[in-house]
């Protein structure tokens, strides 16, 4: 027969103050009870005097309970998988569960170290970190940049956005999420646009005039810097210049050590993005150009 510490030595070690206010589930309750079935079957049938202590039972029942008291803390998947990897984690930062194929990983907190989201992705089996950045309104929720080694489909195991699904970012219960494919066996690391702190610079990339930035509803592209900086004034957005060259056969390039001293009002202005809560860059060229560098073409009516 297995000794008690075989039974339960596969569990991990948890320190007491992860145990408050722990819960446990059915596979944990089938635990104990299938733990103190086993030495009921191997203990010999003796006649016990009245008023004996059954001493041997309740060491069972305290190493069941404490092995209960683990189950609770690392998931339900490690006992009821039967797999040896949970279904299931959670910390002060973030919790992830498998539902279906996929892991669903909701971020309690968008401002914790770091190292608490990669606690629970490895603690589920994933090599995955996952870094919260500041981002623009319309950025929150979404990937900001990726990098994935040892998968052939990065982008068919990620997704993101908000849990549940649809809520509005700081109302009860809404948290920003990401979601990994169960057959994910690479190493990711993944950038997530959190909300900024006040005088951060935004880490996406988002056009000023989509819904929910600063410029939403004005048309910059191909407009002077003098109206698009006028335009920008009414609303308090502070402007910035980003002088760029088209290349050929399409495309442009930014130089940030071969910006000019000057830039006219008659400068046009291909497009902008958002750099912080108050301020966007202009994309611009000196002269009107045949085509938008920026798209390589006429800007499409589909973005806003």
């Amino acid at each position: 027969m297995k000794s008690i510490e075989e039974q339960v030595g596969g569990l991990a070690r948890v320190r007491d103050e992860d145990l408050a206010e722990r819960g446990s589930g059915a596979g944990a309750r089938t635990l104990l009870e299938s733990i103190v079935a086993a030495e009921q079957a191997h203990e010999p049938a003796v006649r016990r005097r009245w008023g004996a202590r059954p001493v041997r039972r309740l060491a069972v029942a305290a190493v069941a309970v404490a092995a209960l008291a683990a189950a609770a803390v690392i998931g339900p998947g490690l006992i009821e998988g039967g797999r040896g990897v949970p279904t299931s984690y959670a910390n002060s930062a973030i919790e992830i569960e498998q539902r279906g194929d996929d892991w669903v990983a909701r971020v309690k907190d968008p401002y914790a170290n770091p190292g608490l989201y990669g606690e629970a992705f490895k603690a589920v089996g994933l090599d995955v970190s996952l870094n919260l950045v500041p981002a623009s309104p319309s950025g929150v929720g979404k990937v900001v940049r990726t990098d994935f080694s040892g998968n052939t489909s990065p982008d068919k195991s990620l997704g993101d956005g908000f849990e549940p699904e649809g809520c509005d970012m700081g109302s009860p219960g809404c948290a920003l999420a990401v979601t990994v494919s169960v057959g994910f066996t690479g190493t990711g690391v993944i950038s997530l646009g959190r909300p900024a702190k006040p005088g951060e610079q935004y880490e996406n990339a988002a056009r000023a005039t989509t819904k929910g930035e600063l410029l939403h509803g004005v048309k910059v592209d191909e407009h002077t810097v003098g109206e698009v900086r006028a335009a920008a004034a009414e609303r308090g957005v502070k402007t910035k210049i980003w002088v760029i060259e088209p290349t050929e056969p399409s495309g442009y390039s930014y130089s940030p050590k071969g910006q000019p001293e000057h830039v006219g009002d008659d400068w046009i202005v291909w497009d902008a993005e958002v750099l912080g809560a108050d301020t966007v860059k202009l994309l611009v060229t000196e002269k009107r150009l045949a085509k938008n560098p920026i798209y390589d073409g006429p800007k499409p009516p589909d973005i806003e």
